[in-house]
């Protein structure tokens, strides 16, 4: 067994530096010395067993045993060894851009890719391997995603495929009620923006909890991202992200800066006032998730997956509600143009990128239960034909290491119960699929190509944003602003600070303004 590496690396290194220390490496690959796909990527003699070194972020929730009896197995049945580095997530790009400035390049590389920009500028400087001839070769790998989703794979700059996806969770934000306390006050469950107002108004005076004390919040956010609050704006006709013009289709607007976000933030202003919301939304520390969990919040606007939190609760009844309409508008999905939330790169330099497609390829087929659940007998146990992880303290840990190890999910996971019979029953699964269905009849999507390289946005964004941030926190929290007044000073200065430049710039470089689109294939 190899040992794996658990370095710390606090250094912050630009990936300029790293592109000009691996620019050139792109033929260090040397297809003629991997082995067929049959055999794993072996080496010229059999008996030799692949290094297959992988870099990846560590999430606070996930956990990742070294040498663990779990990688054994793997690494058996694959003739293979597993050298993994897990940063924590927070960490992870100044440790990647550390190792790549050291031409220290994994096998694997997981990025944030299409969503990253210094990211996705490592393909053209020659980091990555173009992985078009490799996949013919893993059918059953190519197989786990539908021709869509390697079409939105490819490079708009040469067509090509540089990376197998992680694909983001279907759904996006949704609307939890407290059906226990609807029903204690004998409401129904809203329908529209001005019935939900009425719900939330219900909560704030009629005490839902019972404790005597008027301290029912009505309504909060998962956290306190200004992101959080984007998807509101849809009830007011708006859509978060980029989208072409009304008069002309050929031009992208940006969403945060148009009159529709005005009228929803002015509108959650009023909220704050009237003791609707959140105190603490945006200025605070407590998430709104954890107050809705803990059954101070009675409505929280969420991600559709977090509802696995609490869909079998003891201690509450929450569900879904239908979006919701405000006249002629309907709540939408905002989603991005490209479902990806990271991607899966082989490094120019492997020696043994066959092996490492090959293992890329396993955790989809043959050990997908592996990957997913451990080993029947110590982390999950087989009911009715249902795959029953254990309670965390009753899993042993030398075969507990699934989310460490874990680099994809094949894309049919996404629309069966399995995705979330894990944490859930199977009646509970399906009722969280089809509300993820419903939403999805709604979607406002986001025009931007975000794994096109765009220089002057990615020099200004953060400022940008930044001005964003300030200004609309105040146009919610202030009681004493004019929010009309605030959102037009606060967009005039975005604009002046390199906001018109950016739009400009996003025209340019994307030809294809086309709406984006896509379903997640079933099994």
């Amino acid at each position: 067994m190899i040992n794996r590496i658990k370095k710390g690396m606090g250094a912050t290194t630009g990936i300029v530096m790293a592109a000009a220390l691996v620019t050139g490496c792109s033929g260090s690959g040397d297809e003629g010395s991997s082995s067929t796909a049959s055999n794993a990527g072996a080496t010229a003699t059999s008996s030799e067993r692949p290094t297959i070194s992988v870099i990846k972020p560590l999430y606070s929730s996930h956990v990742y045993f070294p040498d663990s009896g779990l990688e054994k197995i793997i690494e058996d049945e694959l003739n293979i060894n597993l050298q993994y580095e897990t940063p924590p997530s927070g960490d992870y790009k100044t440790v990647l851009n550390v190792k790549l400035a050291g031409g220290d390049i994994p096998d694997i590389v997981a990025t944030m890719s299409p969503g990253d920009s210094e990211h996705n500028a490592l393909i053209s400087q020659g980091v990555f391997l173009p992985l078009d001839d490799y996949l013919e070769k893993f059918p059953k790998l190519k197989e786990s995603f539908s021709e869509e989703i390697w079409d939105l794979m490819r490079s708009p700059t040469d067509g090509k495929i540089y990376g197998v996806p992680w694909l983001r969770d279907r759904g996006g934000s949704g609307i939890f009620i407290r059906k226990d306390w609807l029903d204690k006050l004998g409401l129904s469950e809203p329908k529209t923006l001005d019935e939900l107002y009425d719900v939330l108004v219900a909560f704030r005076d009629k005490d839902p909890d019972g404790n005597g004390a008027k301290d029912t919040i009505p309504l909060a956010f998962r956290d306190n991202n200004l992101s959080t609050i984007y998807p509101f704006v849809t009830l007011f006709g708006g859509n978060p992200g980029w989208y072409p013009e009304s008069s002309d289709p050929n031009k992208l607007v940006f969403g945060q800066v148009q009159p529709e976000m005005a009228e929803m933030l002015a509108y959650l202003n009023t909220l704050r006032q009237e003791g609707l919301i959140d105190p603490d939304l945006l200025i605070g520390n407590t998430l709104g998730l954890d107050k809705f969990k803990a059954g101070t919040a009675g409505v929280l606007v969420g991600t559709l997956g977090d509802f696995r939190q609490m869909v079998e609760s003891t201690t509450m009844k929450a569900v879904i509600l239908d979006p919701i309409t405000n006249g002629d508008q309907v709540w939408k999905l905002a989603l991005p143009a490209l479902p990806v939330s990271r991607t899966n790169q082989i490094s120019a330099k492997s020696q043994n990128p066959e092996a490492a497609l090959r293992y890329l390829e396993y955790q989809v087929t043959d050990g997908f239960d592996y990957i997913q659940y451990g080993v029947e007998g110590k982390t999950y146990s087989v009911e009715n034909g249902v795959k029953i992880p254990f309670a965390e303290d009753k899993k042993d840990n030398n075969y507990n290491t699934t989310t460490g190890l874990e680099l994809l999910q094949p894309e049919w996971l996404f629309s069966d119960t399995e995705k979330f019979t894990k944490f859930v029953s199977v009646d509970s699964a399906n009722y969280m699929l089809g509300k993820i269905d419903n939403y999805e009849k709604n979607i406002a999507f986001d025009y931007l190509r975000t794994n096109i390289v765009f220089p002057y946005r990615n020099e200004v964004w953060s400022q940008l944003d930044t001005i964003l941030k300030e200004g609309y926190t105040k146009m919610i929290v202030d009681k004493n602003a004019d929010p009309m007044a605030i959102f037009e000073e606060t967009v005039e200065k975005w604009k002046a600070a390199g906001g018109t430049k950016v739009i400009d710039e996003a025209n340019e470089l994307q030809e294809d303004k086309s709406a984006p689109t896509y379903r997640y294939q079933k099994k």
